[in-house]
């Protein structure tokens, strides 16, 4: 098996895992529904009755990562996850995004090509009592190079 096809593989396990993170978030407690933002000067959501997901369902947006994020020659040290949060609009558009984790430091490698695939996707925003709201979205991705 190919070192690509073996990451693509991992990245749609990822993406799996964090479909079941987001479920379980889903169940919590909503006491606790969001913050003022002080990057975007906004109250946004970390609850909602109705979680964001990608038009066309989770399926596209793994199927996008799968095509898109190349691991570069010589970087076989970046091996890590990484995570990445971004704000869902109400009209479905990508703002905010953010870096938590990238295991290539300062070259956000991985980074720069999952916040590409996450923009290019149309999003169903969150809706907190029937309303769309902005919502920030948080997703892991592990890179992994073994064979």
């Amino acid at each position: 098996m190919t070192i690509g096809r073996k990451f693509i593989q991992l990245i749609i396990s990822a993406i799996c895992l964090s479909c079941f993170v987001f479920k379980s978030a889903e169940a919590q407690d909503t006491k606790l529904t969001g913050y003022q933002d002080t990057l975007l000067h906004k109250f946004i959501y970390t609850s909602a009755d109705q979680l964001p997901r990608p038009k066309g369902g989770l399926e596209i947006l793994i199927k996008q990562l799968s095509k898109t994020i190349r691991f570069p020659a010589g970087e076989a040290d970046c091996e890590g996850r990484v995570i990445v949060a971004f704000v869902i609009e109400p009209n479905g558009k990508i703002d905010g995004e953010r870096v938590i984790r990238e295991p290539s430091g300062d070259k956000q490698i991985f980074s720069k090509q999952i916040f590409e695939v996450v923009k290019s996707i149309k999003w169903k925003p969150a809706k907190r009592n029937g309303k769309a709201v902005p919502f920030l979205y948080t997703l892991p991705v592990t890179i992994d190079v073994t064979e």
